[in-house]
């Protein structure tokens, strides 16, 4: 007998480390392009908190005529409408008429959540998401998950507080891209076997 199970184990993990490492490059390889740059045209524009740069595009976009309304989604409960203008240096008549505070989001998953409500009140088929690059792949799998039968687009800040440009010169921003990584496998995972459970009940 050549080999037991010590060996089968040790093959299995370098097998999954492989896939791992492989699965981790081409995620790398679709944040760092041109993939999340576009404005397209949408009913409404949904901005994840997390970074300034997120909130400054988003109301770029916004002022530019890419969304009707925007959501901001994970607002700080203690934080008012009038608390943010002054910090993001917005008009009156731009936040009163055009921007919407999410309250009920404390992770992606709320902000998906969040989204949907948000769109189903005002009749949006189409949203533009605004988020990190990095954190766009799960952001969209679990806005799929909320809302499948709704266009979503996406667009991220060029400058913002993680610099993809040279990430594997940082021991920090590799370990947080590998957290967000294993966290988008996750995602997609439970939106597979969602999807297998519908299709099943479908069947």
């Amino acid at each position: 007998m050549i080999g037991g199970p010590g060996s089968y184990w040790q093959r299995l993990l370098l097998v999954i480390i492989c896939f791992w490492i492989g699965g981790f490059l081409f995620y790398m390889k679709e944040i760092t392009g041109p993939a999340y740059s576009g404005s397209e045209q949408a009913d409404g524009i949904v901005v994840l908190t997390g970074t300034p740069a997120r909130l400054k595009l988003g109301f770029d976009l916004l002022k530019e005529g890419a969304g009707k309304r925007i959501l901001i989604s994970g607002v700080n409960k203690t934080v008012s409408k009038e608390e943010l203008r002054k910090a993001l240096g917005e008009s009156s008549p731009l936040m009163d008429c055009c921007v919407d505070l999410g309250r009920i989001a404390e992770n992606t998953v709320g902000n998906a959540y969040e989204a949907s409500l948000w769109a189903e009140e005002h009749g949006f088929s189409d949203l533009l998401i605004v988020t990190s690059a990095y954190h766009m792949p799960r952001s969209l799998v679990e806005m799929k998950r909320q809302m499948p039968g709704r266009v979503l687009f996406a667009s991220a800040p060029l400058n913002d507080a993680i610099r993809l440009e040279t990430w594997w010169k940082s021991p920090k921003v590799i370990y947080i891209l590998a957290a967000e990584f294993n966290k988008y496998i996750v995602s997609l995972i439970r939106a597979r076997l969602e999807a297998l459970a519908v299709d099943g009940a479908n069947s």
